[in-house]
């Protein structure tokens, strides 16, 4: 396969041709994980890949089907709320979180994050508290009054542990606040899943979206140990791909849109524009246009649509049947 093969193969497995996704749980999976840093966007990335919009709200607190959480990356994702365990199963694997470096950054010794660990299955249930009303309740058992500060920071960097571990997922937003509930709890109690069989299981679902990749990217992808994800290959074997046919496509992919996020390691090849214009400061991940899998340009709220180079009348044509081009 060429690179033009495998960025149309991706484009059709993400569900940006002319086939698309009919169940929002699918998608989920189907995608490993739908970013939700940004609620709109996910709704965003969401609506352009299904036949009709999504309620994501009642998927996730009414059906349950779906689960909000830090996954990969440590960042906040959509899961299928069926595959948590594979997802806890396999993040669980992380250290970082128990290093001197990342307790010392973030103002909590080894022993308060043990007792932490410790208090949270105990005050955290299916009724959903907010991040202050957390924060007191592990306060309150811990003793530990110090902790204030680093349990209601804005980022949640001492709540991500929990959530790798199986310990805390969202809840359903108080108005502009955010809850926490126990998945455990809240989606019904799982049966512990073996950690090799859970990388192997997601190693295989990253493949299928986001391959042709080798160990290395994956464990990128994923934030993984590079030797586990280097195992988890070795027991998987080759993976055969074959080219697709698909006619060309323009697309706006949103802000953090899965697609994006997955080839930044590779933007030098698929992107004919600066890494900077995609991959911005603090993390941010630009809307882009998308022109048969490639990085094209970027876009504005219009949408204006700002080409990293000049495009043939047949994209000039799409990208005026969706905006308007920038300057």
């Amino acid at each position: 396969m060429t690179l033009d093969d495998v960025l149309r193969w991706r484009v059709e497995r993400h569900h940006l041709g002319d086939e698309k996704a009919t169940d929002v749980v699918a998608l989920a999976r189907r995608l490993c994980g739908i970013h939700a840093q940004v609620a709109s966007s996910a709704q965003a990335a969401a609506d352009l890949r299904m036949t009709g919009p999504p309620d994501l709200d009642k998927a996730l607190y009414a059906d349950r089907t779906l689960v909000r959480t830090w996954a990969a990356r440590g960042t906040l994702h959509l899961l299928p709320a069926a595959d948590l365990p594979l997802w806890v199963a396999a993040m669980s694997t992380r250290d970082r979180e128990t290093k001197g470096s990342w307790l010392k950054f973030h103002g909590v010794t080894a022993d308060q994050m043990a007792d932490i660990f410790r208090a949270v299955p105990d005050v955290l249930g299916a009724e959903p508290m907010t991040r202050e009303e957390l924060a007191e309740s592990i306060i309150k058992a811990t003793g530990h009054e110090d902790l204030r500060g680093p349990l209601t920071q804005g980022f949640g960097a001492i709540l991500k542990p929990l959530a790798f571990r199986g310990l805390l997922c969202s809840g359903p937003p108080r108005g502009r606040n955010v809850t926490f509930v126990a998945p455990r709890a809240w989606l019904g109690d799982w049966e512990p899943v073996g950690t090799e069989a859970a990388i192997d299981r997601l190693a295989t679902d990253y493949l299928g979206t986001y391959g042709p990749a080798g160990p290395e990217e994956f464990a990128r992808w994923f934030d993984l140990r590079p030797p586990l994800a280097k195992q988890s290959f070795k027991r998987i074997g080759p993976v055969e791909f074959a080219p697709v046919a698909a006619r060309d496509t323009v697309r706006l992919l949103p802000a953090f849109d899965p697609y994006t996020i997955g080839v930044l390691r590779q933007l030098e090849s698929v992107s004919s524009g600066p890494k900077a214009a995609v991959s911005r400061p603090q993390g941010w991940i630009s809307p882009v246009l998308l022109v048969n899998g490639r990085i094209e340009g970027t876009w504005e709220p219009g949408p204006v649509i700002t080409p990293f180079r000049e495009q043939p009348d047949w994209v000039r044509k799409a990208i005026a049947d969706l905006g308007s081009l920038g300057p």
